[in-house]
């Protein structure tokens, strides 16, 4: 399975989920599907900084994997969203949802999908 298809298919997996993205080490946005538009919340560079910064932090975080084991996910809860940061391969997958969604349910529903995958191919669109 593509990146194309596989944020499609997280998109997807809850109707509360309004973005999903792949983002490769580079910080470059890779493939997305989308049910909002993220400008409605991040003017101009704004989301090409969300970008930069998951990776970065996704990479700072798994630094502490020899202490406490894999990173599985990242959550961050601001007023208006929730957003969601899940290491994948050497990519960064990163979800955007209602700021009222329970994100163990979420993340439970994730890891189910991810688990059920045989292939998987993030370089192909």
């Amino acid at each position: 399975m593509n990146a194309g298809q596989f944020t499609k298919n997280v998109l997807d997996l809850d109707e509360s989920i309004l973005f999903a993205g792949i983002v490769e080490k580079s910080g470059h946005l890779s493939s997305s599907n989308q049910r909002v538009a993220m400008d409605e919340y991040l003017k101009g560079r704004n989301l090409e900084m969300v970008y930069s910064q998951s990776v970065y932090v996704t990479d700072l975080r798994k630094m502490l994997s020899s202490s406490f084991g894999n990173l599985k996910s990242i959550i961050y809860v601001y007023e208006a969203l929730k957003m969601l940061l899940f290491p994948i391969k050497d990519h960064v997958l990163l979800i955007f949802i209602n700021k009222n969604v329970e994100t163990d349910d979420l993340t439970k529903k994730f890891f189910e999908y991810k688990n059920s995958l045989n292939n998987l191919d993030l370089y192909s669109m």
